[in-house]
């Protein structure tokens, strides 16, 4: 109750707040709005079948904002029967801008609110009350919708470090994050934007000023804000491996020196090019994380200066850069507390006693003077937001004054075909409720980094997500929220995506089951790795006694594999719509059980004998054709998005991350332990039959 009033107090608007369990109360439940409105009112009376619409018009002087594809189709001109009618006011409707007030009434629906983009947002509500009474046969009922956003500014991250999306699929991606209330972007776009003043870093394949400035058009005309992130200190591979003068370590091109005024002549030429790119955003986020290097090299040292300070004058400068040219600067926060000694107790789960004892700040209150205050420092917490340390740092940030912005994540970053979205979305949910209890946010952020660059299609789930609980944090509960994303992404039910749960399960398995040693985490450096031994066929059973424990993982992910296979075509055959989504997840659903086919396969051979041993080889064999089609059929349905191969003349990087999605100039990383590993098999399965 205590949070409830504290968002009340917020947005002026007592009168109207009911506790969210009771918001949609009379509603009936079939109607999955998306995000939850902040209070839906029913009526007495007798409704209406969203059919029976026959027109939609705005008043003098009012612009009909982008419509969803149902109310696009209707007229523009009053008819008789009952229409839509948009009108722009001041009176009886939010204070956000963004906020709106729907009423349904036996004449019709009226759409009111003080911003065009209240507009926006209450014409995209009435979409899912038309999508859902068209398909489900539902009487829209007499009806109240009053909402409004908990938070004002709710953002995703984009980012093609190791990628390319096609350009349509940016426009559908628009479409479906302004479908769910998201109106900001941030856009790591790297080295895929073709700089005019700088044309070296650009990659081959990179995209042109022209066609981004379309994408950032499209975007705003549909409440989205798109800004560019350039990251400069650190993880600047994709342009210190054309400028080595600039790097700190000869032979590691992730960190700039910061003491090299060449730096900041490469840094602000991409700033230009990026802020004309993206000539709509107001920020311009200027990395600044994980640093690992600065203060190595002679130049830095001949400036006397520690790391932390040196941090600091970069920031100084970069930020002047983008305010002078009218822009916010954002900057990831961690640096300064590393340097601090504070990264430990803000990142881990630590008791009580021991976070508190550890967290001191004087070594920042020290030089609290020299922290820009025209910048965002983004606050990336990527688990349980709860935890106290970082709880003391947004203290921390309260008490100095400068502005902050939450940073969640819509994507775990470690698997390349699956990224936990169930596992992710009690953080996004719960960093969006402190974002909104705090009042001091200038919004929050959800990251999707591209370090194993898994098909955005599973992240998507996580994205909408942060629709969800940036608008509406305690309007629903997360078991709440897939429910109403299955219905509103497929026209399905909640028991129809519990494939995402089964395939979820089979990714730890899937993850280094083919291997002894090494790994493909790039949040550890993708390692070399050694594969697991195939049998030795003179000492049968002996393999199958070495791999028992796997050979028992394996043998659990049959059902798992078996029930989404289930499930999956059951969804494909229901699904109203995105059946690309569902095709992206059942290739997916393959390749995280191919690991267990190979083990299961093996195990047969090795206990066999005789015809029984040959007839093993054989379906050996076929297991190696088998993934072949497998891989054409991956590489095939994410190449329908983005381009799978690096264009000729691609320059590779050599940073010490090692970013598993950069370490093949084709699509073969997706494959990194499957396709050696059929190698290997196809080689010694010749050896037997030899």
């Amino acid at each position: 109750m205590k949070n409830i009033l504290k968002r009340v107090i917020c947005w002026g608007l007592a009168a109207w707040v009911a506790l969210p369990a009771l918001q949609a109360k009379g509603l009936n439940p079939q109607f999955q709005l998306l995000p939850q409105p902040q209070r839906v009112e029913v009526m007495a009376g007798n409704g209406f079948r969203g059919s029976e619409l026959t027109y939609l018009v705005a008043d003098e002087g009012v612009q009909v904002p982008v419509l969803g594809a149902i109310a696009d189709a209707l007229p523009r001109c009053e008819r008789p029967g009952r229409g839509v009618r948009l009108v722009m006011t001041g009176s009886g409707v939010p204070e956000s801008e963004e906020g709106y007030v729907l009423e349904v009434t036996k004449d019709g629906v009226t759409i009111s609110s003080r911003g065009d983009a209240g507009l926006f947002y209450g014409c995209q509500t009435l979409e899912q009350l038309l999508e859902d009474s068209r398909e489900l046969g539902l009487v829209i009922p007499r009806m109240k919708i009053t909402d409004w956003p908990a938070i004002a500014y709710r953002s995703v991250h984009w980012d093609n470090k190791n990628h390319l999306d096609r350009v349509e699929y940016y426009y559908d991606l628009i479409d479906r994050l302004a479908r769910y209330k998201i109106n900001g972007v941030i856009w790591e776009i790297e080295d895929k934007l073709r700089y005019g003043r700088r044309p070296e870093v650009a990659a081959p394949n990179a995209i042109s000023k022209q066609e981004v400035q379309a994408i950032c058009r499209y975007a705003k005309e549909r409440n989205i804000e798109i800004s560019p992130l350039i990251q400069g200190l650190g993880h600047a591979t994709y342009i210190l491996k054309h400028h080595w003068e600039l790097r700190e370590d000869p032979n590691n091109d992730g960190d700039f020196c910061p003491a090299d005024p060449r730096t900041y002549e490469v840094l602000f030429a991409m700033y230009r090019d990026a802020i004309e790119a993206m000539p709509y955003g107001k920020y311009l986020h200027v990395g600044g994380d994980e640093v690992s290097q600065i203060g190595s090299d002679e130049r830095c040292k001949a400036t006397g200066k520690t790391p932390f300070e040196l941090q600091l004058e970069w920031l100084n400068k970069v930020c002047d850069f983008a305010v002078a040219n009218g822009r916010t600067p954002i900057f990831w926060d961690d640096m300064p507390f590393k340097f601090a000694g504070l990264w430990y107790p803000i990142n881990f789960d630590l008791s009580d006693e021991k976070t508190r004892r550890l967290m001191d700040f004087t070594m920042v209150d020290e030089v609290i003077d020299r922290f820009p205050k025209e910048c965002v420092y983004m606050r990336w917490f990527y688990g349980d937001a709860t935890l106290l340390g970082n709880q003391l740092v947004l203290d921390w940030y309260a008490k100095s004054g400068l502005k902050v912005m939450a940073a969640t994540a819509a994507s775990e970053g470690t698997c390349v075909l699956i990224q936990t979205p169930d596992g992710r979305l009690p953080y996004i949910k719960g960093f969006s409720e402190i974002t909104a209890e705090r009042k001091t946010f200038e919004g929050i952020f959800a990251t999707a980094w591209d370090d194993t660059s898994a098909h955005l299609k599973t992240v998507e789930r996580s994205y909408i997500a942060q629709g969800e609980f940036g608008w509406n944090p305690t309007g629903r509960t997360v078991e709440e929220f897939k429910a109403a994303h299955a219905r509103r992404e497929f026209g399905l039910t909640r028991p129809d995506m519990e494939f995402i749960t089964d395939m979820e399960a089979m990714r730890p398995f899937y993850d280094a089951a083919l291997v002894t040693a090494g790994h493909r985490n790039p949040g550890f450096a993708v390692a070399e790795f050694t594969l697991v031994d195939l049998p030795d066929p003179a000492c049968p059973g002996a393999w199958s006694e070495t791999f028992a424990g796997r050979l028992d993982s394996a043998k659990m992910c049959t059902p798992l594999y078996e029930r989404a296979c289930e499930t999956l075509g059951r969804a494909e055959k229901r699904a109203l719509r995105n059946r690309y989504t569902l095709e992206i997840y059942d290739c997916t659903n393959d390749m995280l059980y191919f690991p267990a086919r190979v083990f299961l396969a093996l195990e047969k051979y090795d206990k066999a004998s005789g015809a029984a041993r040959e007839q093993a080889l054989a379906e050996l064999s076929d297991l190696c054709g088998y993934f072949y089609d497998l891989r054409r059929d991956v590489l095939d349905s994410y190449s329908k998005t983005r381009f799978m191969s690096n264009a000729e003349g691609f320059v590779a990087g050599n940073s010490h991350h090692r970013h598993l999605a950069s370490r093949t100039n084709n699509g073969d990383w997706v494959f990194w332990f499957e396709l050696p590993m059929v190698r290997k098999i196809e080689a010694w399965v010749a050896e037997q039959r030899k």
